[in-house]
């Protein structure tokens, strides 16, 4: 007695077969297999179930000894361990109609069937149904969700009187099969939809590279070569054609549906695809064509050369009038929607021999022709978009959309060369009207320059002028105080004689310092003035101006505070220049610093230079005044409103001492922390001098 696979056992072993098999056209032949050889059966069906048809999925395994006698239900065999073989049926034999078979469906129950011949409804010969392959007949269904969504079906070629086990073994197999059917049926449809996804991002693609062509590349019989050749690569026809239409009258179509304008046609690209073997059978049917008659052969060569390279380029003379091709006649009137041809043999044959040869239609059966209009709404048909195919080729609806959004992007290209061309002639006659705008801003860039040069000579004959004016002003200034030195010595009131000549030696002085200020300028400026290089005792000399300028403070309630460092500085400098320069900063801090507050004078070292720090409270110097403050005869705002001495010339002197002696000067101007209820400003002047001789030598060259 052969040995009985348990019912659980049975059930576990086709869950594991789902749980480990990750082939879906397996799967049904291993669990048929299974169930099988569990039930100790020569044939044995697994498969879904619609309609009353077998459907795939489904499998059906079969005993080796008895394949012979397996009527026809299989097909594609694969070997199993020993005696067993397991097929994928390819056109099931065995129809759901027949009565025993229909009661499992509808009762939704095992069926066993100990010999059909004996069983009550059997097929006469004359019946319509099919016979059954076997005797012995266990059938049931197959569930998921409580749902029949499969058939079983176990057979025996002999009469067999089936078991209370076998039931068992095949109402334990119902489920994991359901189950087994529905991940098979839902994988098919994965997979059918991931094959959707692939077309929709291969039309995506397609759409996107000729996007990019159209925006890299201005030249139109490249942008529509490569678009050509996107569009056969993506939709893997034979062939792809571009043909142009040239108008001899008006472009726009005729308001009769019959009336076909008079035009040219023009191929002006053209494309294969590129498939080795497509090309190989390209070459093979050019090549039997040129083979045909000797007197066509150098022409079937040239057309063959062209053909098979995907980025040929027609000859000039690839040219027919519409009127003369049925197949361009059609697809004009059509326009805008694509004519599509899944077997064009019959309009191929109406078409002219010189037409056919231009378009290569020898071996085509599938055409398709998107007219080039622009835009759906627009009539004019600027050309056509062919393709090719060697064999009969249905085009789906999603093509033809695909393939009017790309005919709708290569016409926008050959609209923009048009309007580019037509805007070429405009463009060239508005370059002369902005030549001669160019010229006259060349002229008026002469005459800036020229005007430019006019300062240049104001400017010179200014300080000239300056140079002339204190030379001139000091000879009778020089004059004045001689004349003041004699009335001092004449009779008269004493005490009033005296008043008045102080006040004109006062003025004179004033003169004197104004004139010596100019000329400092003039002379310090060009830094044509040599410098005298001497070592200073820096302490000592800020001292001396200390006590000066303490002297002279008195009055205003002014005082100076000197801050040094413990060890006096070396400096080598120009003592003159210096000196005069910490006086006027010095006089300046004393000028704008409130009465009662104190003005600091520091010294410091920092990388080989000293840095000399004057600081005063006041009203300080506005942020528009800052940029300015060292230029000549430049005073802040507000100032001479307030009756403040000054020329306007000290801190320009300054400034042309400090570079007189290669060092920088810098002004800061900002509110005081603690002078909020007085409003006042720390105005800080910070000079910085080369500290050696050598510094100053470096700074020179």
């Amino acid at each position: 007695m052969q040995y009985q696979v348990d019912p659980a056992l049975l059930g576990r072993q086709i869950c594991q077969i789902l749980a480990t098999s990750f082939d879906r056209e397996i799967l049904l032949l291993q669990i048929a297999n299974t169930l099988g050889v569990a039930c100790q059966a020569d044939f044995c069906l697994v498969a879904a179930v619609v309609d009353q048809k077998v459907v795939n999925p489904n499998a059906c395994w079969q005993n080796r000894s008895d394949r012979p006698n397996a009527g026809g239900a299989a097909a594609d065999s694969t070997p199993t361990p020993e005696h067993l073989q397991t097929t994928k049926l390819k056109s099931p034999s065995i129809s759901l109609e027949h009565p025993v078979l229909a009661n499992v469906l509808a009762d939704g129950e095992i069926v066993a069937i100990a010999d059909y011949l004996d069983s009550p409804a059997p097929s006469s010969p004359n019946s319509s149904v099919t016979p059954l392959p076997f005797r012995a007949i266990l059938a049931g269904p197959a569930r998921f969700g409580g749902a029949v969504n499969g058939m079983m079906i176990v057979g025996k070629s002999q009469p067999h009187e089936w078991s209370a086990g076998d039931r068992q073994r095949l109402e334990a197999a119902s489920d994991a099969i359901g189950i087994a059917i529905y991940q098979i049926q839902k994988n098919q449809e994965i997979a059918n939809l991931n094959q959707q996804l692939q077309q929709q991002t291969k039309y995506k693609n397609l759409i996107g590279a000729v996007a990019t062509s159209l925006d890299t590349s201005s030249e139109l019989d490249r942008v529509l070569q490569q678009v050509l050749e996107n569009t056969v690569d993506t939709l893997e026809v034979d062939r792809g054609q571009i043909l142009l239409l040239k108008y001899t009258d008006s472009i726009l179509k005729p308001s009769a549906p019959n009336q076909t304008p008079k035009a040219k046609i023009v191929l002006v690209c053209e494309s294969v695809l590129t498939k080795n073997e497509i090309k190989q059978a390209i070459e093979q049917s050019e090549a039997a064509k040129q083979s045909s008659t000797a007197k066509t052969k150098n022409k079937e060569k040239t057309a063959n050369s062209k053909s098979t390279t995907p980025n040929s380029k027609p000859n000039n003379f690839s040219a027919f009038w519409m009127s003369e091709s049925n197949l361009c006649e059609k697809a004009f009137h059509s326009a805008p929607k694509p004519l599509a041809l899944a077997d064009a043999g019959e309009l191929i044959g109406k078409e002219q021999h010189s037409t056919a040869e231009i378009l290569k239609l020898e071996g085509i059966r599938a055409m398709l022709l998107v007219p080039l209009t622009g835009d759906r709404s627009q009539e004019t048909v600027l050309g056509f978009l062919i393709l090719q195919h060697s064999q009969q080729r249905a085009w789906i609806p999603e093509e033809l959309e695909v393939l009017e959004l790309v005919g709708a992007q290569a016409s926008r290209a050959i609209i923009q060369t048009q309007t580019l061309k037509e805007a070429q002639t405009l463009v060239e006659d508005r370059s002369a009207q902005l030549q001669q705008s160019l010229d006259v801003q060349a002229k008026l860039y002469e005459q800036s320059a020229i005007q430019l040069e006019q300062l240049r000579k104001l400017k010179l004959i200014k300080d000239e002028f300056l140079s002339t004016m204190s030379h001139e002003l000091r000879t009778p200034l020089t004059i004045m105080k001689l004349a003041i030195l004699m009335l001092k010595q004449a009779e008269g009131p004493l005490a009033s004689r005296a008043k008045y000549l102080d006040i004109l030696e006062q003025q004179c002085s004033k003169q004197t310092s104004l004139v010596n200020d100019l000329l400092a300028l003039k002379q310090f400026e060009p830094q044509q003035a040599p410098i005298s290089l001497l070592k200073i005792d820096l302490k000592r000399l800020i001292q001396d101006l200390a006590g000066d300028f303490e002297k002279q403070w008195v009055d205003k309630e002014l005082t100076l505070k000197v801050d040094l460092p413990k060890f006096a500085p070396c400096l080598e400098t120009d003592p003159d220049s210096l000196k005069r320069v910490l006086l006027e900063l010095l006089t300046n801090a004393g000028k704008y610093s409130a009465s009662g507050t104190a003005v600091v004078f520091e010294a410091s070292e920092a990388a080989d230079c000293i840095v000399l720090s004057v600081s005063n409270l006041g009203p300080g110097i506005s942020a528009a005044d800052l940029p300015h403050i060292f230029e000549k005869f430049r005073r802040g705002t507000g100032i001479t409103d307030q009756a403040i001495a000054g020329t306007g010339l000290g801190l320009a002197l300054v400034k042309c001492l400090v570079q007189h002696l290669n060092g920088t000067i810098d002004v800061s101007s900002c509110p005081a922390e603690s002078s909020e209820p007085d409003k006042l400003w720390r105005t800080s002047f910070t000079l910085t001098l080369p500290q050696f001789a050598a510094e100053l030598c470096n700074l020179e060259e």
